[in-house]
């Protein structure tokens, strides 16, 4: 080559590997178009976020609930309820941040979280019950927005419609309908909602610190139990004092919904700009804001409002008015729904305020339920679903969804109880909290290579003791309602499963098993081998497993589903990885569809006897094939040299690595059935084509596939060589089948003479009884000379053999017709049968053609058989 020349080929190559180089900008347009950036309206951690959780926190308990919650468990438990709430979620959000800055979630909130981290069945369970807590936290904060402005109309001495039960719903319903319509027009106008509310809730806030701080200002305000913050009421409601049948727990159960908003960020993750950065973000910041707020709230009307008092103005002299113990007080911590407005400066901002906390908590339900619906049903997890799951408009948008939150939440409304549905809204959410610190749990502990959150502030200890914490509150409060959702929970996940094997989200519980399976597989070789504990290991040579059906229904029974069962398809040529992965799919999908447990591997480029080897040497310790099961190739006469060699290296790889070899033949009248697949679907499904190479060996044993229960026939065992009792292991899996236990069951052998018969038929008779095997005949024929027309066949099969050693032709020939006579003793007594079992000699050095020859011999023209060549390991004992 010249200069140039030279000079042209080594710039034409390093062109090629300049263009190899990776486009970084490619990447990330790959990636982020998996994640379907760029569309809708994304948010900030502020406006995404924090405000979300400050106003769904700050809900429906903040002025209506909150006095009540003191009264009944005093400061003390009321801390302890704020600080254990605080534990709960705290732990909670550092799961929630850990999970969420694991790569970048999309729509769906917790549902998507959970279902992606440890499976479709737990998160699809937990999704639906989510998508309800919400749409009834929905209807709780409306009833409390409906409470909060018939008392502002009372206030005002007003009297309307919401008088009256019927209008008081009316005004409900509307009022869920117009926030349905605001969360569906976007997410940008409610977002502006939500600012104004934020700002009209911290102002009531700020009024009742004040308001407690000044003091009352008249004495009917004294007279209804407002004291101003004095050292003295503060003592006297220290210590909790539950009245009406209530608890701690029960108190805890109405509390602790108001501090479940801190998945208000979650729920909306898809219009997020950056939802890993944002949601640890703005929502440990929101609940240090609102834990605050809620425990100063505790010391503010804990220490400046009596638990009772009359509000009769005229007993503030000898002070009777705090006296309830003989008649029912109106006023007070127990009993005043307006005792905010009442220790406030302006009380009109604490009705403002509760209708800003009340209305953005429902907007922020509202809001996640659509998205959890859409996503769910865009899984296709449960299919009902699927109808809600279509979106509209750039921002997908799922009107459907939104329409059924809005029914739903109405019908919640009209027939929910404030107290009662918070209640039930706990025992939900707590579940959810233990699943979500429980999946965190699962993914950390198992620590594969997809788990690099970027939150690092998380213990996975401290997850599981979250969810344990979240499990014991959850049957504390109500064990019936507990059970009630772990009973729903359990249902939808069964629900779930049916569909698992069409989902993939690389969730944990598929690492967790990868991982038991590896664990599992690495202490294989501490399993010593006892006969025992003997376990059929069997690979099918079976090409395509729908195109020898029989094999892999015949492997498929002897390992019964305790041993392992690999059909193997070998090619010649070479493969693509797309070809080889379309042969890998269809085969699987085949033996998927026929319900056989059983796996699947296609070998190209390698000769069958090599791809034995290979097979067993991948094998480690009892998970190692023993049993080799391969057709009978009955052009072997008229094969290559090369292909026929090949062929009785199967036999020579399986003797030389202990592995017992199965051959199966049938080429007499085929209609005769086979045997027993797990279902009849095989029957169902059309077999593909057979290739021309692989419709040598004996591809007519497809046609004996089962139709039906057989109700008679016969199965004869020749049980005549060593073979360690295969012969008796694979005829008692028949014995046990559905499908063959009512056939009559032979078993022979044969005596050299005749006055051995009776001798050699008693002592197998008590073989049969001590290896427990039961037969219906048990019989032995004396051993005679071949006839003529055997041994003339079996010499026009030789004749034609051309061996490189002349002496062990000569040799195997001798040996092989010293047991032809065989053949005449099973063509009299086993020619009816529906199947012959037939143990077969070793030869003396390796399998070759004169082997081949004898088989030939044996068996032709006869019914179906199943050839065993046992190897050195016992199959059967009599000692256990």
């Amino acid at each position: 080559m010249d200069g140039q020349g030279e000079m042209e080929f080594i710039k034409y190559h390093d062109t090629q590997w300049i263009n190899q180089i990776q486009s970084y900008d490619r990447l990330v347009r790959e990636e982020e178009e998996k994640l379907d950036v760029g569309h809708g309206v994304k948010l900030g951690w502020i406006k995404g976020v924090l405000i979300p959780c400050l106003l769904s926190i700050w809900g429906v308990m903040l002025f209506l609930r909150l006095p009540w919650i003191v009264g009944q468990a005093g400061i003390r438990d009321s801390i302890i309820i704020i600080l254990i709430s605080t534990v709960i979620i705290l732990i909670t959000t550092t799961s929630l941040s850990a999970i969420s800055t694991n790569g970048r979630i999309k729509g769906g909130g917790l549902y998507f979280i959970i279902s992606r981290s440890i499976g479709p069945e737990f998160g699809s369970s937990i999704g639906v019950l989510l998508a309800l807590a919400n749409t009834i936290s929905a209807a709780m904060n409306t009833i409390g927005f409906c409470m909060s402005l018939k008392l502002l109309l009372q206030w005002y001495d007003l009297h309307n419609i919401m008088d009256t039960e019927h209008g008081y719903k009316i005004i409900g319903v509307v009022l869920i309908i117009l926030m349905g319509i605001t969360c569906a027009i976007g997410m940008d106008r409610e977002a502006e909602v939500q600012n104004v509310l934020l700002v009209v809730i911290v102002m009531g806030i700020f009024d009742v610190i004040v308001g407690s701080a000044m003091g009352p200002s008249d004495d009917q305000a004294r007279a209804s139990g407002f004291t101003g913050l004095k050292n003295a009421t503060f003592i006297e409601n220290w210590h909790p004092d539950y009245r009406h049948q209530q608890s701690f727990f029960s108190v805890f159960a109405v509390f602790f919904p108001s501090v479940t908003g801190i998945q208000a960020g979650a729920n909306i993750s898809g219009d997020l700009k950056d939802p890993s950065a944002s949601i640890p973000k703005g929502t440990l910041l929101s609940i240090a804001i609102t834990i605050t707020s809620y425990i100063a709230l505790v010391f503010v009307s804990g220490g400046a409002q009596l638990r009772e008092a009359s509000g009769n103005f005229t007993e503030l002299i000898d002070g009777s008015y705090s006296n309830c113990s003989y008649r029912t007080c109106q006023y007070g911590l127990y009993h005043d729904d307006q005792l905010m407005q009442s220790i406030s400066v302006w009380p009109i901002f604490i009705y403002f305020g509760t209708f800003g906390a009340t209305i953005s908590t429902a907007l922020t339900a509202l809001i996640a339920v659509p998205k959890i619906l859409q996503r769910m049903g865009q899984d296709q997890v449960y299919p009902l679903l699927k109808y809600l799951a279509k979106g509209y408009g750039p921002a997908n948008e799922p009107y459907r969804a939104h329409l059924f939150a809005i029914a739903v939440s109405s019908t919640f409304f009209v027939i929910g109880e404030l107290n009662a549905i918070a209640s039930f809204i706990s025992t939900i959410y707590l579940c959810s909290y233990a699943m979500l610190n429980l999946c965190t749990f699962h993914v950390a502990h198992y620590n594969h290579l997809g788990w690099r959150p970027t939150y690092k502030f998380f213990n996975k200890w401290l997850s599981l003791a979250g969810s344990v914490i979240c499990f014991g509150v959850m049957i504390s409060i109500d064990m019936a309602m507990s059970v009630t959702v772990f009973c729903a929970i359990w249902a939808l996940h069964t629900m779930a499963a049916r569909r698992k094997n069409d989902i993939n989200w690389g969730s944990s519980m598929k690492i967790q098993r990868y991982k038991t399976i590896l664990k599992n597989v690495q202490n294989v070789y501490a399993i010593k081998y006892h006969v025992k504990n003997y376990l059929p290991n069997v690979i099918v040579l079976s090409g395509m497993p729908d195109s020898r059906k029989a094999l892999v229904s015949l492997g498929h029974l002897i390992t019964k589903e305790t041993g392992l069962l690999i059909c193997v398809n070998v090619e010649k040529d070479k493969l693509t990885h797309d070809q080889r992965q379309s042969l890998l799919d269809e085969g699987i999908g085949w033996l998927k569809k026929s319900r056989l447990s059983c796996l699947f591997n296609v070998m190209d480029s390698v000769s069958v006897d090599a791809a034995v080897r290979m097979i067993y040497m991948c094998g480690h310790g009892q998970l190692r094939p023993n049993i080799i099961l391969v057709g009978y190739k009955s052009d072997w006469s008229s094969c290559s040299e090369e292909e026929l060699r090949s062929y009785l290296n199967i036999f020579n790889e399986a003797s030389m690595n202990e592995m017992s070899t199965l051959i199966i033949r049938s080429d007499g009248p085929l209609s005769n059935e086979f045997f027993h697949c797990k279902t009849q679907r095989l029957l169902e499904i059309l077999p593909s084509k057979i290739k021309p190479a692989e419709s040598s060996v004996n591809v007519s044993i497809n046609r004996l596939l089962f139709t039906r229960k057989r109700t008679g026939g016969t199965v004869d065992v020749w049980w005549l060589f060593d073979d360690k009792g295969l012969s008796l292991t694979i005829a008692y899996v028949l014995m046990s089948s559905t499908f063959w236990k009512n056939c009559t069951f032979r078993i022979f052998g044969v005596a050299s003479a005749m006055d051995r018969l009776s001798t050699e038929k008693n002592k197998l008779k008590k073989l049969m009884t001590m290896f427990r095997v039961n037969f219906d005949c048990v019989d032995i024929i004396v051993a005679s000379n071949a006839s003529p027309l055997t041994m003339a066949y079996f010499n026009s099969l030789t004749r034609q053999m051309k061996e490189t050693h002349p002496n062990e032709l000569k040799m195997s020939k001798d040996n092989a017709s010293k047991t032809l006579f065989l053949r005449d003793l099973i063509e009299v007594h086993s020619t009816g049968s529906s199947l012959i079992i037939l143990s077969i000699p070793k030869p003396i050095r390796e399998f070759n053609k004169i082997h081949m020859c004898w088989i030939e011999t044996i068996t032709r023209e006869l019914p179906p058989c199943i050839l065993i060549h046992g190897n050195k390991i016992p199959t059967v004992t009599a000692y256990a």
